[in-house]
């Protein structure tokens, strides 16, 4: 195995995905969760944040640490803790993330720039959306403005729930928590869609650790910083993944289908715990009516990609 070598001070490139290759993030529950244990680790363990980006069936960022023990422990707990909750919440067990996960130092002004546009443009490459900033999990959005993807809140005009909520989630951010499931699921259940997006950028932007600045100080400008994204998709030769043309847009058409099939919100989240009986007929189901392949039916599903079915 390549010795894994991290330079103090330098950014770097971490990639992780799951064991089995198949999707993690199924609902915007699962990307607040993810994101409030990340972003509560990096702030405890003093790890600076340049870019971070989830992807539906892996994950991407560059950050700077001080020191081997202190990347290696940061992504070993924020890793292990989301297990733990995503687990917890689909009743499965054992680690989610595949080990170890990769990384590649950025040494030099250029590598960083190149890795901060692969980065961020992972979504634009999967044809999720037409730029980085679109995509709300590369939180670009997010660094001149508070709600880009809601409406804006008025919190002394906001209704009773609403006000109770906010005033919960201000107090779990100031006890250096997480968000849980169990806690999104209650919020959502009580607030309309229009509330329920406002309460999502409001939990985004405080927990929010990314470095805009030092990012930005590779460019000069946030507004040049995105040009250079959309001129450049940038890229990584140290890392291996799994690269193919085809669009991530089916991971939300499979939803969309069990869905109008009558699956609620609670089904879809238990289906990487499900039987491979019933796995395999929703495998078949969503190959007549998506435009998935086969291997992505698979990763959705979370059905070993080597299995012939």
């Amino acid at each position: 195995m390549k010795k894994r070598k991290v330079y103090s001070g330098e950014a770097h490139h971490v990639f992780q995905r799951t064991r089995n290759k198949g999707v993690i993030f199924y609902s915007i529950h699962d990307y607040l969760v993810y994101f409030t244990i990340y972003c509560s680790q990096a702030r405890q363990r003093g790890v600076s944040v340049l870019s971070l980006c989830p992807m539906p069936d892996h994950t991407h960022q560059v950050i700077v640490a001080a020191s081997k023990n202190q990347m290696a422990t940061f992504v070993q707990t924020y890793s292990h803790l989301f297990a733990y909750e995503w687990n917890k919440k689909r009743k499965k067990k054992g680690f989610l993330f595949s080990h170890p996960f990769g990384s590649a130092a950025k040494l030099g002004n250029k590598q960083v720039r190149t890795v901060l546009a692969y980065s961020n443009n992972n979504p634009v490459e999967r044809k999720l959306v037409e730029r980085a900033e679109d995509y709300r999990w590369t939180f670009l959005a997010y660094y001149n403005n508070r709600n880009p993807f809601s409406l804006p809140l008025n919190e002394s005009h906001a209704k009773s729930y609403m006000r109770m909520a906010l005033k919960e989630i201000k107090q779990c951010r100031d006890d250096g928590q997480y968000i849980t499931y169990s806690m999104l699921e209650r919020w959502e259940s009580h607030l309309s869609a229009t509330e329920w997006q406002q309460l999502a950028d409001y939990i985004i932007g405080l927990w929010n650790v990314i470095d805009y600045e030092q990012a930005i100080s590779y460019y000069g400008s946030y507004d040049t910083m995105l040009r250079a994204f959309h001129d450049n998709t940038g890229s990584e030769y140290e890392i291996r993944e799994d690269h193919d043309n085809y669009t991530d847009i089916v991971y939300a058409d499979c939803t969309h289908v069990l869905q109008a099939k009558g699956l609620s919100a609670r089904q879809l989240s238990a289906i990487p715990s499900l039987p491979l009986e019933q796995k395999q007929q929703l495998y078949y189901y969503l190959l007549s009516r998506t435009s998935a392949r086969p291997a992505q039916v698979k990763k959705y599903l979370h059905i070993a990609l080597d299995l012939t079915l």
